[in-house]
């Protein structure tokens, strides 16, 4: 049931309101959906609603949610899929199960998804207000997080830089790895630079996860090339068995930037 709150509370000072944070809630019991939606929306949340995983993959391939309140136990696609699918397409949407099956197992699995949080119904109408206030808030300081650690910068029509500075730990390059590939499907990329000239230590896991990343943005049909790598750095590579041979590397960015262009050109001329 999309759309239900996107026309009302219009501006009438002419300036554009801020936008409400988007809620979709998944649920296979109509009831459920019709006072969950509800509660939500008293909270000022625009709020939609599907009866099971597929249609909700229908809907968030349509629009842009900010958080997705899911059962776990639905007939066609279930909870746990939706999740999964969910994490690989849509990585910024922040996501809580509400089920009334309530075990060890689900919760663990659901936890494994990335899901924020964890109620079982019926749950009181407080904790469901609180913990999707939580999770918003959550959401938006990871974003801020993201933007300031890792920037993704459009340098060019087609091409985005990574500039990676300092240490990559987990919850950093958990991050440079969701804005990176938000910024590839956004911008439709042909070409995504990695520089890691001012990485503070190019280690076993920060080159694995670099790889990774680039293999991943090969999925969406974008371009790699990684530049910063000189020739100490390929030797520490080759050191460490990281297999390479299918990465593109540049010492200088600006040998990067050329090799970008080319690409880009080639692929118009084509």
């Amino acid at each position: 049931m999309p759309g239900r709150n996107s026309e009302r509370d219009s501006p009438s000072n002419g300036r554009p309101a801020p936008r409400r944070p988007r809620v979709l809630v998944v649920d296979d019991e109509e009831n459920v959906r019709i006072t969950t939606a509800a509660i939500l929306e008293q909270e000022g949340y625009d709020v939609d609603t599907a009866s099971d995983g597929r249609e909700a993959l229908e809907m968030a391939a349509r629009h842009h949610y900010d958080l997705v309140l899911t059962d776990l136990r639905m007939d066609d696609m279930d909870g746990s899929t939706l999740l999964h699918e969910l994490q690989q397409r849509h990585p910024s949407i922040v996501t809580i199960v509400l089920t009334g099956y309530a075990s060890i197992e689900s919760s663990i699995d659901a936890l494994r998804q990335g899901v924020y949080d964890y109620l079982v119904k019926p749950c009181m109408v407080e904790d469901l207000k609180r913990t999707v206030g939580r999770a918003l808030e959550h959401r938006q300081q990871r974003q801020q997080i993201t933007e300031l650690s890792s920037p993704v910068v459009e340098i060019w029509d087609g091409v985005l830089l990574v500039p990676l500075v300092g240490t990559l730990d987990d919850q950093r390059a958990a991050q440079m790895s969701t804005a990176l590939l938000e910024a590839v499907r956004r911008e439709c990329a042909q070409v995504v630079l990695v520089d890691i000239t001012g990485a503070a230590v190019v280690d076993t896991y920060t080159a694995a996860h670099l790889i990774n990343t680039v293999r991943s943005v090969r999925l969406l049909g974008a371009a790699t090339v990684v530049t910063g790598v000189s020739a100490h750095v390929a030797s520490d590579l080759v050191k460490l068995g990281i297999e390479m041979e299918d990465i593109t590397t540049r010492r200088r960015l600006a040998d990067g930037l050329r090799l970008a262009m080319e690409l880009v050109k080639q692929s118009s001329d084509g």
